[in-house]
């Protein structure tokens, strides 16, 4: 469908003279009718075999009966393919993906597809072009590049770190409607139901003063954090938790921060004093030996914990973190509410059935060690 967009972009990125590229152009132009206006986003497809969808934004969109061929641009959702079961129509993807090694593990021909982002506001216009995509699913900037530089159709997902369980839901239902996989997202959706309600009924007579006070510690200093604004806000409260930074307002931009999270002082971790700190790097021993991280509560006591990551890291809202974090939490935090389940079969339970994975043991137990979220990282900054 867009092979001819790609010649004609070819020809005008290696023709010399500016002359003869406007020239060019303006032949494509009167032969087929196109307009230059930027941002049209109408599919070039046969009458009679579309159909219409909406995408997160209220837009509506005239795609192909049957996508095949689909450029999914995100970092976290690049495993709602998996839960959907619908990877063999990702024609391109982000960067993250691709370098994933867990993917790699149970999916290593998605090491072969084309790379047409990296980071947010980073598309690779000739890598997409040339994966010949009948849609695009993106968030708002990626998406707007494409709109500006393309005629590819563009669907818009909602991107944003205040993404709380039911928003988790809205999306896997939108994905779900593209690739009409209702009964995957159907399955998604009970377990992810079943797993908060059992989490919250274990936790609902913890009195508030009993309840664990939660810090997420990130970064090599441990001070960057995830606000009372953002989706973990949630997740620590399903665990029958408190957030010690509910106060703490991270959802916006920060600079040199990923959007949703915010950078405290030591001192605001030491007034604090939660009973739990989760790190994304080092551990207890490394904090142990700062006097200032040994005098906290969480320390004395050595409940210090690092995050899971599985096909994304566990700190932006994803349907699997979703689905996941929250039993982790409550399980570190009352292990005697949760004897009787175990986080690592859990996991392998999750991939069996949503993700149609049989992960062993040990990949399991280095999601539950946070082993994966180095190798993801390489493909996010």
């Amino acid at each position: 469908m867009y092979k001819s967009d790609k010649n004609v972009y070819k020809l005008l990125y290696n023709t010399g003279s500016g002359t003869m590229r406007m020239i060019i152009l303006s032949m494509v132009l009167v032969l087929t009718g196109c307009s230059p206006q930027a941002g049209e986003n109408k599919a070039k497809v046969v009458p009679g075999e579309t159909r219409e969808i909406m995408d997160m934004k209220g837009n509506r969109l005239v795609v192909p009966k049957n996508l095949t061929r689909v450029a999914l641009l995100g970092g976290p959702t690049g495993q709602v393919a998996y839960i959907l079961g619908v990877q063999d129509r990702l024609c391109a993807v982000t960067k993250s993906i691709v370098t994933s090694e867990l993917v790699g593990m149970f999916d290593p021909s998605m090491k072969t597809r084309p790379v047409a982002r990296t980071v947010n506001g980073t598309v690779h216009i000739e890598q997409l072009l040339s994966s010949d995509p009948q849609l695009v699913i993106a968030g708002d900037l990626d998406g707007q590049i494409v709109q500006k530089k393309t005629s590819i159709p563009v669907a818009f997902f909602e991107d944003s770190m205040s993404h709380g369980i039911e928003d988790i839901k809205k999306e896997l239902k939108f994905y779900a409607s593209v690739f009409e996989a209702e009964d995957r997202c159907k399955a998604y959706c009970d377990y992810l139901d079943a797993m908060i309600d059992l989490v919250r009924k274990r936790t609902a007579g913890i009195p508030e003063k009993d309840r664990k006070s939660v810090f997420n510690g990130y970064n090599a200093n441990h001070l960057v954090t995830l606000g009372g604004d953002t989706f973990m806000q949630e997740r620590i409260e399903i665990a029958g938790c408190r957030n010690a930074a509910i106060s703490i307002r991270t959802a916006g931009k920060q600079e040199g921060l990923h959007s949703g999270l915010g950078e405290v002082s030591m001192e605001q971790v030491l007034a604090w004093n939660p009973d739990i700190i989760v790190v994304d790097m080092g551990g207890v021993d490394e904090l142990s030996r700062d006097d200032r991280w040994a005098s906290i509560k969480a320390v004395k006591n050595r409940q210090v914990f690092i995050q899971p990551a599985g096909v994304f890291i566990w700190d932006r809202p994803s349907a699997e973190a979703a689905a996941l974090h929250p039993l982790w939490q409550a399980s570190i935090a009352y292990p005697e509410k949760f004897r009787d389940i175990s986080f690592v079969k859990e996991v392998q339970r999750f991939y069996r059935e949503i993700f149609h994975f049989n992960l062993s043991e040990k990949q399991a137990r280095m999601i539950e060690n946070g082993y994966f979220k180095s190798k993801i990282m390489r493909g996010v900054n």
